[in-house]
């Protein structure tokens, strides 16, 4: 297990050179959701701009596993075995929301600077509350039965207004399996 407090942050994998930059990041991030992108394009080009030289490039069984922990290896707290049914971030979508969190809190400039995706992803994950972390508990915020009739109509008010909306057109059973267990494969979620 990499360790931010002991390691130095990783800039190969099993001797490959990695882009480690967290636009990379998040580059790789939204072509792996991209819907207009075919399975073998979205993880070829995640592949792609993990390990950018030709030269130095793993295998595709090992490049599976290089962009599983690359998406992963920042995140040390033990995962929910539920699947969300709702997605609750989106770097296009909350892309001035993270911005102006990482301004506020951490005085950092995500236009003009350079950090690891680990740093990243483990300074987005550890937002104090702003308007992203209160979008995002919005979006997956449920709506029970004990609410008052005006509270849950604020409430799905609100989700339509911040609501991420999925491709339109369904995916055939067939491609929804492949998906599934390419994304279980790579563990990465929407």
């Amino acid at each position: 297990m990499w360790n931010v407090l002991l390691d130095t942050l990783p800039e190969e994998w099993n001797g490959y050179p990695i882009d480690s930059d967290f636009q990379t990041g998040i580059q790789i991030s939204q072509c792996l959701s991209d819907d207009e992108l075919s399975e073998t394009e979205r993880f070829f080009t995640a592949v792609n701009l993990l390990f950018p030289d030709e030269k130095h490039r793993p295998e595709i069984m090992e490049a599976a596993e290089g962009l599983k922990w690359f998406l992963n290896e920042y995140h040390h707290d033990n995962n929910c075995d539920e699947k969300a049914d709702v997605i609750v971030m989106d770097f296009d979508i909350d892309q001035w929301r993270i911005y102006a969190a990482f301004r506020n809190q951490y005085h950092i400039d995500l236009n003009t600077e350079q950090m690891h995706w680990f740093v990243f992803m483990g300074l987005l994950a550890n937002l104090d509350e702003c308007s992203f972390t209160n979008v995002m508990n919005i979006r997956q915020k449920k709506i029970t039965g004990k609410m008052s009739q005006e509270e849950r109509q604020s409430i799905m008010k609100a989700k339509r207004v911040f609501e991420i909306k999925q491709k339109e057109e369904p995916l055939s059973e067939q491609e929804k399996q492949r998906i599934e267990e390419f994304m279980k494969y790579v563990n990465v979620s929407k």
